[in-house]
């Protein structure tokens, strides 16, 4: 039998849609923290515009393919609030690092979500606690040492601690909406999800985008216009609807560190797009979170395959 007429079973075809639009959508999102430190509009606001057009894309989707329909067979409506006010929270502490202590680092602290998820999985899944999670938790905590403190010794560092903060709620939020979301197995599509995202964002941040715009008499410019449609449409409408939806095929595990793509291609695209050049430990220090979540997967026992 050649290798060419081996048959694909139904669940290796839906792990493979699944690995493969959390790494599609993880390799675009590379450059979202680039294009934030582009813009000078406050933070909040571009947060709440680039929901706000998602919103308005994903709403008559939502409506026109059975959404509601979903949501109720889901027999979860609340959870899927709670997740949209997670990821808002998220969003928020993630935007807040970026601008305060660059891309690299707020992006390197959020994927740190994968590690929390190891950590509390057992007791929120029920799942059994690997011995390769003790050592993939070690290697993560020094990686993250070696992204956050050669920064915070260097002078004027005091002004990016509110950013390492920010940066470890952001990977906090992460890993309770990733937990979240696992929990309600396949039920849910990803632009479901993403439609709450946004409805929950715009609702929770939209006083303080406000408050924030006008305080700082920002008027916006085409320029940002130009980014929030990117935002919008590409990061969330697509992107964000993409990454959710492959969480209904893979381990949460697994897709926390497939998305490890994102903070690969951050730096990268943080020095050809802003001119933003990370020190040597940020990369050592990003290249020992990313081993850590390779240590969970490939030693780790893996989840029991969900028939097609």
């Amino acid at each position: 039998m050649t290798i060419a007429s081996v048959p694909v079973s139904g669940g290796a075809r839906r792990r493979l849609r699944g690995y493969a639009e959390i790494g599609g959508a993880s390799l675009v999102l590379g450059t979202s923290g680039s294009l934030l430190m582009v813009s000078h509009a406050p933070a909040t606001l571009l947060l709440v515009l680039r929901m706000a057009l998602a919103g308005l894309v994903l709403g008559p989707l939502f409506l026109l393919g059975g959404g509601v329909a979903e949501v109720r067979r889901s027999g979860h409506p609340w959870r899927l609030v709670s997740i949209g006010c997670t990821v808002a929270c998220e969003m928020l502490f993630y935007f807040a690092a970026i601008r305060l202590a660059g891309v690299a680092i707020g992006i390197a602290l959020e994927y740190m979500a994968p590690v929390y998820v190891v950590i509390v999985a057992p007791w929120v899944l029920h799942t059994r606690r690997e011995r390769s999670d003790t050592a993939a938790i070690v290697v993560a905590g020094a990686g993250m040492a070696l992204i956050v403190v050669p920064t915070l010794t260097t002078a004027g560092s005091a002004h990016l601690v509110p950013g390492v903060v920010c940066g470890l709620a952001a990977g906090g939020c992460y890993a309770a909406a990733l937990l979240q979301m696992k929990g309600l197995g396949d039920a849910i599509r990803g632009t479901t999800y993403t439609l709450f995202f946004c409805i929950c964002t715009v609702m929770l941040v939209t006083p303080l985008a406000v408050w924030q715009t006008a305080a700082g008499h920002y008027r916006l410019t085409g320029g940002d216009v130009a980014i929030v449609a990117v935002m919008g449409l590409v990061y969330t409408a697509l992107c964000f609807s993409l990454f959710t939806d492959g969480l209904r095929f893979v381990p949460v595990e697994h897709a926390g560190i497939i998305g490890y793509l994102e903070p690969v291609t951050a730096p990268v695209w943080a020095l050809v797009l802003v001119g933003e050049r990370p020190p040597l430990s940020t990369w050592l220090g990003g290249a020992l979170i990313i081993a850590a979540g390779a240590l969970a997967i490939a030693l780790g026992r893996a989840e029991t395959e969900v028939p097609a």
